[in-house]
């Protein structure tokens, strides 16, 4: 969970995920970006990715959030499903980044 500081409000535009150094199978490939308001008592879907691929390791991808305008100070991601769930269930990542549109 990514809480920003105080009750400052923001809404977000984009973000970034970074495939990590090993293991390609333990990469995300479907999740959900949501956000709350009210100190995580409810929750709106932002963003919801499905069939998703690395190709590299270390490789940034952005995704642009195109919901409802929303303002939160409390977001989450739910990470659904793992490039290869056959052979593991464990996730990777190198990084996440989250971008707010300038208001």
């Amino acid at each position: 969970m990514y809480r920003t500081s105080g009750n400052k409000m923001f809404e977000l535009a984009a973000y970034e995920l970074m495939s990590a150094n090993d293991a390609p199978e333990r990469d995300p490939m479907d999740w959900v970006l949501e956000g709350s308001n009210d100190k995580g008592i409810s929750w709106r879907v932002l963003d919801n990715r499905t069939s998703q691929f690395f190709e590299e390791r270390f490789q940034r991808r952005e995704f642009l959030i195109n919901s409802e305008s929303f303002q939160a100070n409390l977001f989450r991601f739910r990470f659904l499903a793992v490039r290869d769930v056959h052979s593991n269930s464990r996730l990777q990542l190198g990084s996440i980044d989250l971008y707010a549109k300038t208001m």
